[in-house]
């Protein structure tokens, strides 16, 4: 291994290191502070009927959330060296293929695993953890046990319905009709790896709903609302955290109160009862939980209350953060509209080489000529894209038809809320990265490449290419020489030709995707444009009789 490759590892491994920091500091700093499930006993008896029960963390939630966050965005921050090995690590490309083949099959198996299993199964124990001053469940063990039952119960329904979806798509048509185009999708191979490609693009396809909503309105509103135009929620949110700050001084009070009434039952000296005394411990702790969420409630208030009116800088931010996201979307456009036009069903919507100029696709490998430059670009084009989907949580939270997730509060999310808005953000992270391939093509496929065609001309490499250097590598035994593909566009190309539907579907959700930067941008200057005062006809009617 030369030195150059030798640094690109280590640059990866570094990068690796830092994203286990942030997915810890996201998990942690979006929970309380303490009050973890071993306080579960003495939480019990501090419940009352007049207030919801305190958020209480989970260590094991924590640690699945943690988990499946760093492993999606270290396989999405795998692209750019993919790229790299591909393009400069001679003669040393078979050992990095096959690094790279591994690492994303570890990659794509954990997003299938949290996606079916994992994520059901954290929700689940969080939700005993909630409840458990009510269940009585204060063992972790008996807790992960019927968290395992409704995960397994859950998993057998959704197994019913994928059977049931397959029976209509098998009998549910005439003979007579063509389904040929079905069939791969029906047919189960002994291959894991073809296996593991069609599961990849299941979840990814359930996934396709988040890509929409969080993301494609991130990149509308989060520019607009706050930096080009004012954000009148903020007295919205002041608000709520006042009333959430008078509710918290009721219940201290409430505790205080029931804390000195059993105090003075012993005025005079005498022994005091074991039930009063775990009775004044399980109060200290309430008045302890009580306290960190009173703290966390007016770092909020002072967060919104010192917020002030638009200013020069936050209009120059939001210039740049909307150039940012049309060349996002433009690209993203240019692309499917070219799919749209030189390809078709039967090939996945897939294209021989971009016919028309993708400003990012351009940008990306320009800046793949001289590493790790691509890598810092590719960087600050999803570190914003994930930045986005979580100030869109952060202030919307997720509906999907009548279901409503939670907003992300610091310190105050709940563990089943951080499990799911740990999968919503592992989802948006694995499209993101299949999403690269439809905003810079070129660049994700083969990077800066060339090939001498037959008439002597450079240019860049094409699918087609590809395919003629790999048959001429098969035949002499050797590895093509040119137009190498990454490993990521040989798994997607693989799902798209082997399930048609799939590059179908992944086609018209990227399309979908731009498209709706219209109207998400439209929806978010309505809401943030300032209402007029209501008139009030009797007090304009005195001001004029003055």
């Amino acid at each position: 291994m030369n030195s150059s490759t030798l640094l690109v590892w280590l640059l990866y491994a570094s990068v690796a290191l830092a994203l286990f920091f942030l997915s810890t500091a996201f998990v942690l700093c979006g929970q309380p502070k303490h009050g973890t499930s071993p306080l579960l006993a003495d939480f019990a008896g501090t419940s009352t009927l007049s207030a919801a029960p305190l958020t209480v963390s989970s260590r094991f939630v924590n640690g699945v959330c943690t988990l499946a966050l760093y492993m999606s965005l270290l396989c999405l921050f795998t692209a750019p060296i993919d790229v790299y090995l591909l393009e400069n690590a001679l003669p040393h490309i078979p050992a990095n293929i096959r690094a790279l083949r591994v690492m994303y099959q570890v990659y794509f198996t954990t997003f299938v695993l949290y996606s079916s299993i994992g994520a059901p199964l954290a929700y689940h124990y969080a939700k005993q953890t909630e409840v458990a001053h009510l269940t009585l469940r204060f063992s972790a063990k008996d807790r992960l046990y019927a968290a395992a039952k409704r995960t397994a119960c859950f998993l057998l329904g959704l197994s019913l319905l994928l059977v049931m979806f397959m029976v209509i798509l098998l009998c549910g048509k005439p003979a007579s009709s063509d389904i040929d185009w079905l069939r791969p999708l029906l047919k189960f191979s002994s291959d894991l790896e073809t296996f593991l490609r069609l599961l990849v693009g299941i979840c990814a396809l359930t996934g396709m709903y988040l890509w929409l909503v969080v993301c494609s309105r991130g990149l509308a509103s989060v520019p607009l609302v706050g930096l080009l135009m004012e954000d009148h929620s903020i007295d919205e949110n002041m608000t709520m955290f006042e009333e959430l700050l008078q509710e918290n001084a009721m219940e201290t009070q409430a505790t205080k109160q029931t804390r000195e009434t059993i105090l003075q039952r012993y005025a005079v000296e005498q022994q005091m009862s074991g039930a009063d005394q775990r009775r004044l411990s399980q109060l200290k702790t309430r008045e302890k939980l009580l306290e960190e969420r009173r703290g966390v409630l007016r770092l909020n208030v002072q967060k919104f209350a010192t917020t002030g009116k638009l200013s020069c800088w936050k209009i120059l931010i939001g210039v740049i953060l909307m150039i940012l996201s049309l060349l996002i979307v433009i690209s993203m456009l240019i692309t499917s509209i070219d799919k749209m036009t030189h390809s078709d069903f039967n090939r996945g919507f897939l294209v021989n080489a971009p016919a028309f100029l993708n400003p990012m696709d351009l940008v990306l490998v320009l800046a793949s000529r001289v590493f790790p430059l691509d890598y810092m670009v590719f960087a600050v084009l999803f570190v914003y894209l994930l930045t986005v989907s979580l100030i869109v949580l952060k202030r919307h939270g997720l509906q999907f038809l009548c279901f409503r997730l939670g907003r992300l509060q610091p310190r105050l999310t709940s563990p089943a809320t951080m499990t799911m808005l740990s999968l919503v953000l592992m989802q948006v992270a694995m499209l993101g990265l299949f999403a690269l391939l439809t905003l810079a093509p070129q660049y994700s496929t083969f990077g800066h490449q060339m090939f001498a065609d037959e008439s002597g001309r450079v240019i860049s490499c094409t699918l087609e290419e590809a395919v003629n250097a790999a048959a001429t590598a098969a035949q002499s035994g050797g590895l093509p020489t040119h137009c190498r593909m990454t490993q990521l566009a040989r798994f997607y190309n693989a799902l798209a030709v082997e399930l048609p539907m799939f590059g179908t579907a992944f086609f018209a959700g990227q399309f979908l995707f731009a498209a709706a930067f219209v109207p998400w941008i439209t929806h978010a200057y309505c809401m943030a444009k300032k209402l007029d005062d209501p008139v009030d006809l009797k007090h304009q009617r005195l001001l004029s009789d003055h």
